[in-house]
């Protein structure tokens, strides 16, 4: 998600730009505008760089970080030493006279702003800590930001055959399940995209809920998802998915200005390893059962009718 730093993040980037203003209006009515043969252009591209950069950092926090304690720690320490940055670099364009208190305004912010960075680095360390321990329901070894789908926050399919090369290499027994909601596609044409996102965000909710630790959850294409099962006979496995099927067709999902709540009707597939299988192979062999599982259905409710 990203945050819009004149909404979410008022006061520390209103604070930010106050800092820079202050910097400015206090070097320009200290100083006089040096003659260009005395400006140090070297030393204003490096300054200019550190400010520059300093800024980045901070509107970077702005954008990535939900409005909080380790957000206010970093960007306002980031922003003190902004503060002395900037007064550094003004130096080079103004001649200053020699004021005590303008020696101390430049040096001091510095040392205090790394304080306060030091203070959310750390927040932000343990905040990381209990933030890994939750992913270990979404990951299995690896952490790659270009492989999350950003609606379920689930891995991609691209993932889950990586992880089933590495699986199917090892000597041990390996399930894997398809879940697909069914009915989704007139789900999003009737309440639309939005709400259809929120749909898979909890559902990708529910089966992390209903999976072991060991397993690896990822959202396969569109409303269909994928459970693999490392170490798992066929039996512990029907078991496993009979209870993920279960808890999402008596989930009530709550469509926004709708009074009742959605049930979602789900058709599941499950498939075990065999020798010489490959990661396409299983996932062709599993995609087919859940193509004959589907047509079954449609079947039976024809024939009901």
């Amino acid at each position: 998600m990203r945050y819009n730093p004149f909404t979410h993040h008022r006061f520390l980037t209103n604070a930010v730009i106050a800092l820079f203003v202050i910097a400015f209006l206090l070097s320009a009515q200290a100083g006089e505008l040096k003659p260009l043969a005395d400006i140090a252009w070297l030393d204003i591209l490096g300054e200019g760089g550190i400010v520059l950069m300093t800024l980045t950092w901070i509107a970077a926090l702005l954008i990535s970080r939900p409005p909080g304690k380790v957000t206010s720690f970093l960007v306002l320490g980031l922003g003190l030493f902004m503060f002395s940055a900037s007064l550094d670099l003004f130096d080079e364009w103004l001649h200053q006279p020699t004021n005590t208190w303008l020696t101390w305004i430049e040096s001091l912010p510095a040392p205090i702003g790394m304080i306060f960075t030091s203070l959310g680095l750390y927040q932000w360390h343990q905040e990381q800590y209990v933030l890994n321990r939750q992913l270990k329901r979404r990951e299995a070894q690896h952490r790659e930001h270009e492989l999350v789908c950003s609606i379920t926050g689930l891995y991609k399919a691209d993932y889950l055959q990586a992880v089933l090369k590495e699986q199917l290499s090892e000597p041990q027994p390996l399930q894997l399940a398809a879940i697909d909601i069914r009915g989704f596609a007139d789900f999003n044409a009737e309440f639309g995209f939005i709400e259809g996102d929120r749909l898979l965000g909890e559902v990708s909710e529910l089966l992390l809920m209903n999976c072991r630790l060991s397993d690896v959850v990822c959202r396969y294409a569109g409303d269909c998802f994928m459970v693999l099962m490392p170490n798992t006979s066929a039996v512990q496995a029907k078991e496993l998915v009979a209870q993920i099927t279960s808890a999402l067709s008596h989930c009530a999902f709550k469509v926004e200005g709708e009074k009742h709540a959605k049930f979602q009707d789900v058709t599941a597939a499950l498939v075990g390893s065999m020798q010489g299988d490959t990661p396409h192979s299983l996932s062709s062999r599993l995609h087919a059962k859940l193509q004959q599982q589907k047509q079954q259905r449609v079947s039976h409710c024809e024939a009901v009718s």
